[in-house]
């Protein structure tokens, strides 16, 4: 089948397949600085048609976030696999940049390191996640939250990426961090998910098995599970904006499964 052709919106309606009603999916920045955020009026309208919010993890379940932070810390060593060498590196980077031992990453978790390094990459005092913010919303207006995924399956995900030599390499190559968030943000802000598409995929920002186990393979199981999620009620999807573009981009793997899936522009 030919590859979806990318257009410049990041909204897109689902629809077809004997789906009763239409669903949603939203690509978006976790985290961007509060004067750049912005939800459109064609994604509030969109929101408000549906009859749950899902999100990669279900950020409005107490129990899940529960999970998550008493998780965090109990994740392995980041130093794991690491030479003697390379545990030297790191733990000098950790210093220099962060202020931190690699006993005290450990202790926090290295998603908490990764998050401090795309804080550091925004460069902003105020920031804001968009998923939160639709959560809000989508709590005032009565809607039901999910996830795709559990709070422990991506803490679990997180475990296999994250390893020594993965942390590392993120490390060295803060100092391109910034330049790629800002590029990003621009293809963002302009909904173009064709270089979205092109920037997710840097070798310098993740390597190719990282992307793989965070991007590929977790829209392969999205996607599975999706149908049963729309059939009975209209479904709103919020999910990082590289997930959708691509030949295993969860737009492309839809409408491989049959479903007609269209940009929404206003």
């Amino acid at each position: 089948m030919k590859p979806f052709k990318h257009k410049n919106s990041l909204l897109y309606k689902i629809t077809g397949k004997d789906l009763k009603r239409p669903s949603y999916l939203l690509g978006t920045m976790h985290a961007v600085c509060a004067s750049d955020f912005l939800l459109s009026e064609k994604v509030l309208k969109a929101l408000d048609k549906c009859s749950i919010y899902y999100m990669e993890v279900d950020l409005g379940s107490a129990q899940q976030i529960r999970l998550m932070e008493q998780q965090m810390s109990a994740m392995a060593d980041i130093s794991g696999g690491l030479s003697d060498s390379g545990k030297e590196e790191l733990e000098l980077i950790l210093q220099n940049q962060f202020d931190l031992s690699v006993n005290e990453v450990n202790q926090q978790g290295p998603l908490t390191l990764i998050n401090r390094m795309t804080i550091d990459a925004i460069d902003c005092d105020e920031i804001k996640v968009a998923e939160m913010e639709l959560l809000k919303i989508a709590q005032e207006k009565g809607l039901k939250t999910g996830g795709l995924e559990t709070a422990l399956e991506q803490l679990d995900i997180a475990q296999k990426v994250f390893t020594g030599k993965e942390i590392l390499r993120q490390l060295k190559s803060t100092g391109i961090y910034k330049e790629l968030f800002d590029k990003m943000m621009k293809a963002y802000q302009s909904e173009d998910l064709h270089d979205l598409s092109i920037l997710a995929n840097d070798a310098r920002f993740m390597s190719k098995r990282a992307y793989d186990i965070l991007v590929i393979n977790r829209n392969r199981r999205w996607a599975k599970s999706m149908p049963t999620l729309m059939e009975s009620q209209s479904t709103f999807f919020a999910v990082g904006a590289g997930h959708l573009p691509g030949e295993e981009g969860l737009l492309q793997l839809l409408i491989e499964m049959g479903f007609v899936v269209n940009p929404v522009y206003r």
